[in-house]
């Protein structure tokens, strides 16, 4: 039993949220997310998830058209990438390769990449992960996406040649306009179709910009960007989906089972086979987070609050059996450290 998962980040998601929010009043509280998972722009959630809630969004607004309406939202400025780095290349040819490579680290088990045909380019999208009527909005998500940043090269009144879009059809007639080309559904995958020519189109934001671009990552921030689990890695699946738990209470097998679509004797199982206890591995996941916490300088309360325990004395304790200390005298060490001279 494989427990294929794949997952996005909160920023790569958050345009579709906050656009839904602006045009419907319809918050992320009243899909029942909460707060903090949207706070961590990193976060990684279980594209499962997501499709829930699309469908969710779909049914609170009354409009299967909704990822129509709020197009203008849905860009990738909002991407946590220093620099700006997918937008600020010289041309769309270079915008083009940073996006398809470097989307990767904001979602997984998806694809993006070119096909040529003559003079025509097809920039494509397959998702395998999203089903049923969820694959409609998310096939328009990363339509508006791509042409938004196509037309920070070319200008708002560019248009393409064709899109192919997953899933049903949605506003045929106001879809075509919003593009500005024929639009076809029932895809196996999204496709916008490009002039070669276009490619080579520069942006004037990136020859007149008042002060150079950097794209250097810190060190410290790096793991941010690759912590990104393909969707076989079994392991690393299941320390995400955990993880993920937590934002809904402190973790347990039930819940994390469910998140699968498996039974919770079907988790277990797959877990002795890795070798793991579930308490073992929620205990693991939970403390290494707290560290990440403490680094980032928040105090314990806040700690195991955030990690879903009922109280300081219960983290400690779970702490305590993995790193042979209590949280503050971790934290204290930490402190110790960081004051040692270079």
């Amino acid at each position: 039993m494989l427990l294929n998962t794949a997952f996005i980040r909160s920023c790569y998601i958050s345009p579709v949220l906050e656009g839904v929010e602006a045009h419907y009043g319809v918050t992320p509280a009243d899909l029942g997310i909460p707060a903090l998972l949207l706070q961590d722009r990193m976060t990684l959630i279980p594209f499962t998830e997501v499709s829930k809630w699309f469908e969710q969004i779909e049914l609170l607004t009354g409009e299967a058209d909704f990822m129509v309406k709020i197009q203008q939202h849905l860009t990738l400025q909002g991407l946590e990438v220093p620099g700006n780095w997918f937008l600020r290349a010289p041309d769309l040819a270079i915008s083009f390769r940073r996006i398809n490579h470097g989307v990767c680290c904001f979602q997984s088990g998806a694809c993006y990449y070119a096909q040529q045909s003559g003079k025509i380019l097809k920039w494509c999208y397959s998702n395998p992960f999203v089903k049923d009527k969820a694959r409609a909005h998310d096939s328009l998500r990363v339509a508006f996406t791509l042409f938004n940043a196509i037309k920070n090269y070319v200008g708002d009144s560019y248009s393409p040649r064709k899109v192919r879009l997953s899933g049903p059809p949605i506003q045929q007639q106001e879809t075509e306009q919003l593009f500005g080309c024929p639009v076809s559904w029932n895809a196996p995958q999204t496709e916008i179709w490009l002039g070669i020519d276009q490619l080579l189109m520069s942006t004037d934001d990136y020859c007149y910009m008042p002060e150079p671009v950097t794209a250097s990552i810190p060190l410290s921030q790096l793991e941010k960007y690759l912590n990104m689990p393909q969707p076989t890695d079994t392991p690393k699946v299941l320390y995400e989906m955990v993880n993920y738990s937590r934002y809904y209470g402190l973790p347990n097998v039930d819940t994390v089972a469910a998140l699968f679509n498996i039974s919770r004797q079907q988790l277990q199982r797959r877990l002795q086979k890795l070798g793991f206890t579930f308490t073992y591995l929620s205990g693991y996941i939970l403390c290494n987070q707290a560290i990440r916490y403490m680094l980032e300088g928040m105090d314990i309360a806040e700690i195991a609050s955030r990690l879903g325990y009922a109280n300081t004395h219960s983290f400690s304790r779970s702490f305590a059996r993995f790193r042979r200390q209590t949280p503050t005298q971790y934290l204290s060490q930490l402190k110790l450290e960081n004051k040692k001279p270079l």
